[in-house]
């Protein structure tokens, strides 16, 4: 599962800064990635922003 931290995160995760998109596998951590959620302290990812190049190369 895709995830992006809402705040600086450190543990399980290892140490994440806020905005840093990440994944944890919701089938072997899946009571891991249910605390992060139900916590607040990450989001789901609906789909990644492109990068700013291939954005850039789209509208030439």
């Amino acid at each position: 599962m895709r995830v992006i931290a809402l705040g600086a995160l450190s543990g399980a995760t290892g140490d994440r800064e806020k905005g840093e998109e990440f994944t944890v596998d919701a089938k072997l951590d899946a009571k891991l990635a249910a605390d992060l959620l139900a916590r607040g302290l990450v989001e789901p990812v609906t789909e990644s922003a492109p990068p700013a190049e291939k954005a850039a190369k789209a509208k030439e």
